[in-house]
């Protein structure tokens, strides 16, 4: 049986995913230069959605898991790239403002179809 997606959870969810990417983006950052620091990340939120719609069930995958991100180090075993540590702040700053956009949006829908048009 197929469960409905509540926009709002969704949203709230892909929130909670790029605040989750945010603060471990700036640990990677404040790590860059300790010794055998491994950077961390969280998998993207579309493909978590994506394997979350192929397994069919609920609670097998955690969107905020997070994971070692493999990658070529330093001769000091660090694996910290400012430039993609950069790259992925802004994608996660993006997420989050279209997350937040999103909910804000369904939000003024409802308040519209209860007749409080605020």
């Amino acid at each position: 049986m197929a469960h409905p997606v509540s926009i709002l959870d969704l949203s709230s969810t892909m929130a909670r995913h790029a605040a989750t990417r945010h603060s471990l983006i700036s640990q990677n950052i404040a790590n860059a230069d300790t010794p055998g620091y491994k950077a961390r990340d969280v998998a993207d939120f579309a493909d978590v959605m994506k394997a979350k719609t192929l397994s069919g069930s609920e609670a097998s995958i955690d969107p905020l898991a997070v994971m070692n991100r493999a990658a070529l180090g330093s001769p000091n075993g660090n694996t910290v790239s400012l430039e993609e540590e950069l790259m992925r702040g802004a994608k996660a700053q993006q997420d989050h403002e279209m997350a937040v956009s999103l909910y804000r949006s369904t939000l003024t829908m409802m308040k519209t179809a209860v007749g409080k048009n605020l």
